[in-house]
Order: structure tokens, then sequence, then C-alpha cells
């Protein structure tokens, strides 16, 4: 790992308090949380789970910017999406990360903030503080099933950033928020609310793939049965799909969907 340097300039020049504040302000992190050994302290206002910490100075690399994140599973995704050595953490953060630029700290800021707020177990919790007055009679089940989809639909929107991953299509309309284990087939409320069970499918590719007509392989790329018109395929145009950035936690879901529509022979 990367050792930080001059981290306490954080609070030797105002400016970069003012812009760090601004900066976890703007990004969901509303709430200050003290500051130690140079770095600032936030936290969500929405309850969102994990604290972040900015800090500005001058490292061995020559970066002015830096994140630290405490939610592991925010964290650990950042890693692979930035593609950048680590730095040092503060105690208990489970990852760091420097950017050169103001702009390039403010997007990592706002992709840990949406990680965090799609990220088991944060849809479930508030899934079951909705309905925790619920029983258990047909009208109950079908708002749970309503609430419950709309807050997964949410998450997905974080997660996947507000675009099909396929397509590109951003247009919230023409999106579905598609599970990959289906809600009936799901063995509790925690798979059914896991943003690992779920893709955010532009909608001709969300019937296809709810039909068992179109899956994924582990390695993103897409499968396509065989029985598909050429009109379809002409208006999938899965030639042209980009491959999936999956998760392990989303390929042990697409394991299921494969054998339960026969792409596994």
């Amino acid at each position: 790992m990367t050792d930080l340097l001059n981290l306490r300039h954080t609070t030797a020049h105002p400016i970069f308090r003012v812009e760090l504040d601004q900066a976890a302000f703007n990004h969901g992190f509303r709430k200050a949380n003290g500051i130690a050994d140079g770095w600032l302290w936030f936290k969500s206002d929405e309850g969102v789970p994990g604290e972040v910490a900015l800090a500005s100075g001058i490292n061995s690399d020559g970066s002015p910017w830096f994140l630290a994140v405490e939610h592991a599973g925010v964290a650990a995704k950042l890693a692979v999406e930035l593609s950048q050595a680590a730095v040092s953490p503060p105690a208990h953060f489970k990852g760091a990360f420097a950017f050169e630029t103001q702009a390039e700290l403010r997007s990592a800021l706002s992709r840990a903030f949406h990680l965090a707020r799609s990220l088991p177990t944060f849809p479930l919790a508030q899934y079951e503080a909705e309905i925790a007055g619920l029983g258990n009679t047909e009208v109950d089940r079908i708002v749970k099933e309503r609430v419950g989809q709309g807050y997964f639909r949410r998450a997905l929107l974080d997660y996947w950033g507000g675009c099909c991953p396929l397509t590109g299509i951003g247009d919230e309309a023409l999106l579905r928020a598609s599970h990959i284990v289906a809600w009936a087939d799901c063995r509790s409320d925690d798979e059914r609310l896991d943003v690992y069970n779920g893709l955010l499918l532009a909608a001709h590719w969300d019937a296809a793939f709810d039909r068992g007509l179109v899956s994924f392989e582990d390695n993103g790329r897409v499968l396509v049965k065989p029985t598909l018109s050429e009109a379809a395929l002409a208006l999938l145009a899965p030639e042209r799909a980009r491959p999936l950035p999956l998760d392990d936690g989303h390929r042990r879901q697409l394991a299921w969907h494969r054998e339960r529509f026969g792409f596994i022979s």
C-alpha cells in the first residue's frame, strides 16, 4: 500500500476543508462525524450504512485527494471499478483510494453512496421496516411483493448506475428490474431483495431473460436459445451486447437461471 503524506493539510488549509465538506454533502454523506489523523469523517443522514473519510494532501504519487470507505462491500466493488492500487486507510476502514482531481473524487464518492444504498442488506432492512405491520393474508402478500419490488428496483438502479449494462439505455421508463431467481422461487426475503439476484435490463432484454430465451455465462457473455426468431435476434442484437460485469453473487444466481431454462446440458 502507498503511504499517505501531509494529510493534515485538511485542517491546515481551510479551502480544502470547505471543498471536502461540500463534496461529502453533495453526494449523500451529509453528517460530519469528526476529524482524526487528517481525515474528515462523514456518514449518511438517510441511514445508509458505512462511514466515509476524506482527505487532501500530497503523497508519493502526487495525488491530492483521498477517499476511505468503511463498508467492506463498497470498498471491494470500488477497488475493481477504479482499477487502482489502494492507499492506507484509517483504522477500521476497509479501503482507501487516491485521485488526481476533485472531480474524480466526487465521482467515486457518489458511486460509494449508491453502492452502499444498494448492497446487502440495506434494501432488505428498508423493506422489513415498511412491512412490519402486515400479516399473512393474500392481500398482505400482494402488498409485500409490491413494496419489495419497489425497493429491489431502486437498489438495481443504484447498483447499475441507472443504465442497462447490455445496451447502455438509461431511460428509466424503459428499464426493468429483472430477478435472476424469480421472486416466487426465492428461498427468503433476503434473496428476494439481494441486489446480486438482479439485473437492470432494457425492457426487450428483460422479457427475453424472464422467459428464459436468453441467459448469461459466468464471464457475462450472452447465451441465446436457438428457437429465437430472426426478428427477435435483430431486435436484441446479442452480438453487440456488452458483457455483463458480474460479481460472484450474480454468478451463483445465474447458475440457477441457466439450469432452470435448459442452458446446461
